[in-house]
């Protein structure tokens, strides 16, 4: 399953998805109740040995182990939770990352598929990560004022999966847009109170 193997390794690259490499270390990290709200505790880097070791022979259970670990992190620290938020963007990204492949009709893409390039005139990796660092600090509010205001000047960044789900892609976002954002997700952290 080369196709997941690449989407996986995706996935792992992307800047918020650090959280989800590991198993949580629920025993140093105090967390006692954890197995018994979590009975399936799964990860990234399990599903990866997984992979390596085809215990998936369809992309369906694939692609649920991955899901499980997101779903793990909201149904643990709740929706509304950074953490939960979080696992709901890379979850989002996942989903989409599934649909483009499948639409695309790469079941078995090339394995040296490298990320989209800088280009030009468009927001360069390193402005991507910074204003990722920046939402993860955000509360669910302000980054809900920052889908607003991509809906209102660039629509076509947005996905909606589901009913309260929005994934916003940064790679379609145009400039002026990207700069109007971030501007608003950097003014956010400033008036955050200090923890």
């Amino acid at each position: 399953l080369a196709f997941d193997g690449l989407v996986l390794s995706e996935i792992m690259k992307h800047p918020m998805a650090e959280w989800f490499l590991e198993p949580v270390d629920h025993i140093n990290l105090g967390l006692s109740d954890y197995l018994n709200v979590v009975p399936n505790p799964m990860d990234l880097s399990t599903v990866q040995r997984n992979l390596k070791q085809d215990k998936y022979s369809t992309v369906e259970s694939f692609a649920a182990d991955v899901k499980l670990t997101f779903d793990n992190c909201v149904k643990y620290n709740g929706a509304n939770s950074m953490f939960g938020i979080v696992a709901m963007i890379v979850s989002a990204v996942f989903d989409r990352k599934v649909q483009l492949y499948l639409a695309q009709g790469q079941q078995h893409p090339p394995r040296s598929a490298q990320p989209v390039p800088d280009r030009d005139g468009w927001p360069s990796f390193s402005q991507k990560k910074k204003f990722y660092d920046a939402c993860t600090k955000l509360n669910l509010v302000d980054l809900n004022s920052i889908v607003k205001m991509v809906h209102k000047s660039c629509a076509s960044a947005l996905q909606h999966n589901g009913d309260k789900e929005v994934e916003l892609d940064v790679d379609n976002l145009d400039m002026e847009t990207f700069n109007k954002v971030f501007k608003h997700a950097k003014a956010c952290m400033q008036k955050e109170p200090a923890s």
